[in-house]
C-alpha cells in the first residue's frame, strides 16, 4: 500500500498510520515483534523523517506500541477495552443517569489532541470548536464531557449548545448517522476526584465516541462518568 501524494488527501503522517495500525492489527508485527526502523519506513513510504515520527507518536497514544531502549520499537499486547460500532441509528443509544441538569461550562476554540486532529484529518497546530458541559445530580457533578468538532459544520464559539448537541448538528446539516465508541473503566485520579468533588477511591468509566455523519467524521468526545448510578443503553435494530 502507498501514501496518496495528491492535495486534498488526509496527511501524510496520517496515511501512514493507518497502514501501520492495519498491519499491527492483521498481525503482520505481531506482538513483541521489533518495527522496521525510521529509516527503513522513511525509504518504503518516500518520506521523511518528521512523517515517521507523527505517525509513530500516534501508535505510541493507541498503545499499539512502545520504544525501548536498546531493543527498538515493540508492537504491544492490546488492551482488553470494549469497543461498540454502531451502524444503525444514532437514536439507538441512550443514556440513563437520572439527570437532566446538564450544564455548559465553556464553548471556545482549542487545540485538539492527535487523536482528534486524526479523526477529522485537520493539522494538530488547527483550533477546533472545543464544548466542555457537566451533568449535575444535586449540585454534584457526574459526567464531563469534552466534544470537539470538526470545523466544516458551521458552528462556532457563540452558537448556543444549551440543548442537545446533536439536534444543534442535525440543524447544520450534519446529522449524527455513525457511532464509534470505546469504553474502558479505572479508578479515579487525584485530578478526577477533584473535578467530581469526591475523596474516596471511586470507579469511573471514561468513553470516547467518535461520531460521523455519513462517511464524514463530524464529533469526538471524551466522556467521564461516575460509576455509581450511570446506565447505558444500546438498543440495535
Amino acid at each position: 500500500m502507498k501514501l496518496s501524494f495528491q492535495s486534498g488527501q488526509k496527511p501524510l503522517w496520517s496515511q501512514l498510520y493507518d497502514i501501520l495500525e492495519s498491519r499491527i492489527l492483521n498481525g503482520d508485527y505481531k506482538e513483541g515483534e521489533v518495527l522496521p526502523s525510521e529509516m527503513a519506513l522513511m525509504e518504503e513510504f518516500e518520506v521523511s523523517r518528521v512523517t515517521v515520527r507523527q505517525a509513530m507518536d500516534k501508535l505510541i497514544n493507541a498503545k499499539l506500541i512502545s520504544r525501548k531502549r536498546g531493543k527498538g520499537t515493540i508492537v504491544l499486547k492490546r488492551e482488553n477495552t470494549v469497543a461498540t460500532s454502531f451502524q444503525s441509528s444514532f437514536n439507538g443509544v441512550e443514556e440513563k443517569n437520572n439527570a437532566n441538569d446538564r450544564r455548559v461550562i465553556s464553548v471556545e476554540y482549542a487545540t485538539p489532541p492527535i487523536d482528534v486532529a486524526y479523526f477529522f484529518g485537520v493539522s494538530v497546530n488547527r483550533p477546533v470548536l472545543k464544548l466542555t458541559r457537566q451533568t449535575y445530580v444535586d449540585e454534584k457533578p457526574v459526567t464531563h464531557y469534552e466534544s470537539y468538532i470538526n470545523p466544516i459544520v458551521p458552528v462556532d464559539d457563540q452558537t448556543d449548545f444549551s440543548g442537545s448537541m446533536y439536534a444543534k448538528l442535525e440543524q447544520a446539516g450534519y446529522p449524527i448517522t455513525h457511532v464509534k465508541e470505546k469504553i474502558t473503566a479505572a479508578l479515579m485520579t487525584a485530578k478526577e476526584k477533584e473535578m467530581f468533588g469526591v475523596t474516596r477511591n471511586e470507579a469511573l468509566m471514561n468513553r470516547i465516541r467518535m461520531g460521523s455523519s455519513e462517511d464524514i467524521p463530524i464529533e469526538y468526545t471524551y466522556s467521564r462518568y461516575v460509576a455509581n448510578g450511570y446506565e447505558l443503553v444500546i438498543d440495535l435494530k
